[in-house]
């Protein structure tokens, strides 16, 4: 067997130990070397949490990759902070692996791809919902009877107050229903007709939309954060079949017009209710080692990743538009 991937991790916040750290350290082939944050002792907590005793920890990132040497960096933290520390991880050509959003502008995510291009580096943004177990379940049934005809995205949450991050709705859980149907749908984007409002709030906090692939298929979207409960809710039609689920609980698949449907859980297709492993982090992370390996590029790497930034771009731009 071939020696680990040595990997440096820069953040130990809530997220990264959530899911990235649980994720990374579950891999015999992968060995987080280091670990770097600004807060000492939110990294030794880090470290006790996920048994790294043994990794070297940083308060300069810089430094780290200049002594450590890692063959893959990640970097888990808010976007409108860790962008400058991506532009120059990309420049010393370290491989990447980020949270959503890509940033909090366009702007910013096509000059993350144009690094990641110029310099060859593998990249993944975390759009896990691709690697939802049962989503992936229910796609490959759906699609043995053919091609998505159309799918639908809503992701809902019920969070009424003013939102006044640096990153908007949008661009911290849009792009995640997005990207959802980009996935499900494939083909490019040709035609996107949208409605967004702002209810109670400053800021938006609805979204809704018509997406068009140039293959046929449609994607359906709603996004709303002032609705009664949490949901991330997925339909897949394809001829003569369709699915209905939610991706953290379960879902059901009808065919050739029958009523009764056939029940999946979801903790039972990903064999583990873990939410690294239920939601698709852990397989998601598989990707990007995989292609540190030889392996095909990851999914959502930046060129990828950035075709999901430019419809939400798009669909914020047309509601400025709409007054």
């Amino acid at each position: 067997m071939s020696s680990p991937i040595r990997i440096a991790c820069i953040g130990c916040g809530a997220m990264a130990n959530a899911v990235h750290y649980p994720s990374l350290i579950s891999f015999p082939d992968a060995e987080v070397a280091a670990v770097c944050d600004l807060n000492e002792e939110r990294m030794a907590q880090t470290c006790e949490r996920h048994s790294l005793n043994h990794a070297r920890r940083f308060i300069d990132y810089q430094r780290m990759v200049d002594e450590v040497e890692p063959e893959a960096v990640w970097c888990i933290g808010q976007p409108n902070i860790m962008f400058p520390l991506w532009v120059w991880l990309l420049e010393r050509r370290c491989p990447l692996y980020i949270e959503k959003p890509m940033g909090i502008t366009v702007h910013q995510a096509r000059a993350l791809a144009h690094l990641a291009d110029k310099n060859g580096c593998v990249t993944q943004v975390s759009f896990q919902r691709r690697s939802s177990p049962i989503l992936r379940e229910m796609t490959i049934r759906c699609r043995e009877r053919g091609p998505v005809t159309h799918a639908v995205c809503e992701f809902y949450k019920c969070s009424p107050a003013p939102y006044l991050d640096a990153r908007d709705h949008m661009m911290d859980d849009g792009v995640h229903a997005i990207d959802t149907l980009r996935w499900l749908c494939r083909g490019e984007i040709v035609r996107i007709q949208s409605a967004a409002r702002r209810i109670g709030t400053p800021d938006i906090n609805f979204f809704s939309a018509m997406i068009e692939f140039d293959n046929g298929s449609v994607g359906m979207l709603a996004n709303s954060w002032t609705s009664g409960r949490r949901t991330f809710r997925v339909q897949i039609h394809a001829p003569s079949i369709c699915a209905e689920l939610e991706l953290e609980t379960g879902g059901n698949l009808y065919a050739d017009g029958r009523l009764e449907g056939e029940s999946f859980d979801a903790a039972t297709i990903a064999g583990d209710s873990r939410p690294w492993i239920l939601g698709g982090f852990r397989a998601k992370i598989r990707e990007f080692l995989d292609a540190l390996r030889g392996g095909p590029e990851p999914s959502s790497c930046f060129a990828d990743a950035v075709k999901t930034m430019a419809a939400a771009d798009l669909i914020l731009a047309q509601e400025l538009l709409a007054g």
